[in-house]
């Protein structure tokens, strides 16, 4: 560096630096008015919390009330109607004395049968289609009627009430004694057709549903034993009995009338299926039987309109 540039630059130092003293001097002061550095103020979290997305709250479902321990009120306290389907077609009885036979539904329907053709004063007409009140008389010595059908119809109550399934025998007496049924079809032929023909009990109703309240009883006999049994309530049956239990074997005899074990009850109305039409106990073919008491004096009544009966044509009202 030659001698005149270094004079300069002292020079230009020697000017300036009363300049830099006071830059020095007004920074100084501009930091010392600043205001301080804010502290962050901590901001309180709200008491509502921010609105969340839910799902709808269910609406208050009212709960569906329990079935009624209660049965409904018994109305249809008397018997009326049929216990089958009055447009049912019964069997009839064909052929002579010593080689009759049933023709399964070639019969009359049962409405017209009960209505017109038992009140019939020809016996053979009377009873073409099943036994009618005057030879249950005869026989049994009280009113009732018969219909030759075929086993599996439907039976049902003809009258509000307790049902009450009853055991006798499960078999056909006519078959567990080798006895013929050929006299007792239609209008029994009396020269062959005893009261009793068999050797020992005869079987009764063999498997029946009574259905009783406090006025009247109704009966309805030689029903199929397992086809009814499948119909009984589960919870009715009695103690010692189920669905399961081996009914032919423990009923493989048959028992005198007015003997039977109670398998199960239940109450029933007007129109419900009790069972189911088969061949049990004294039962010359199988059909249904049907009877009637009115409990205040133990009298049998008579279903149909036969003349004779005091108390007829129930089957009609």
């Amino acid at each position: 560096m030659n001698t005149a540039a270094s004079d300069r630059t002292s020079y230009m130092r020697a000017a300036l630096a009363p300049l830099l003293a006071l830059l020095t001097i007004a920074l100084a002061a501009c930091e010392g008015s600043a205001p301080p550095a804010r502290t962050p103020t901590a901001v309180a979290a709200s008491a509502t919390p921010s609105p969340i997305e839910r799902s709808p709250t269910p609406a208050a479902v009212t709960p569906t009330p329990e079935p009624s321990a209660t049965p409904a009120p018994l109305v249809n306290l008397e018997p009326a109607g049929f216990p089958l389907d009055p447009k049912l077609h019964a069997g009839r009885v064909a052929g002579k004395v010593g080689s009759r036979r049933i023709e399964a539904g070639a019969g009359p329907t049962l409405f017209d049968y009960s209505s017109r053709q038992q009140a019939a004063d020809d016996p053979g007409q009377a009873n073409e289609s099943g036994w009618d009140c005057r030879v249950h008389v005869e026989y049994e010595n009280a009113p009732a009627v018969d219909w030759y059908v075929q086993p599996g119809e439907l039976v049902r109550a003809t009258m509000d009430g307790v049902a009450t399934l009853t055991i006798n025998t499960a078999v056909n007496a006519f078959d567990h004694y080798g006895v013929s049924r050929e006299p007792y079809i239609g209008n029994p032929d009396r020269a062959r057709a005893p009261v009793m023909p068999f050797p020992g009990p005869g079987g009764g109703m063999g498997v029946y549903v009574s259905v009783v309240n406090d006025t009247y009883r109704t009966d309805y006999g030689h029903v199929s034993l397992a086809s009814t049994i499948a119909a009984v309530p589960d919870r009715a049956f009695a103690g010692g009995y189920t669905r399961d239990t081996d009914y032919a074997s423990m009923f493989a005899a048959p028992r005198s009338a007015g003997i039977g074990d109670t398998i199960a009850s239940w109450p029933v109305h007007r129109g419900d299926v009790i069972g189911y039409t088969g061949d049990t106990g004294y039962s010359e073919a199988p059909h249904l039987h049907y009877a009637i008491t009115r409990l205040s004096d133990g009298a049998r009544l008579c279903p149909t309109n036969e003349p004779g009966f005091d108390d007829a044509g129930w089957l009609l009202r």
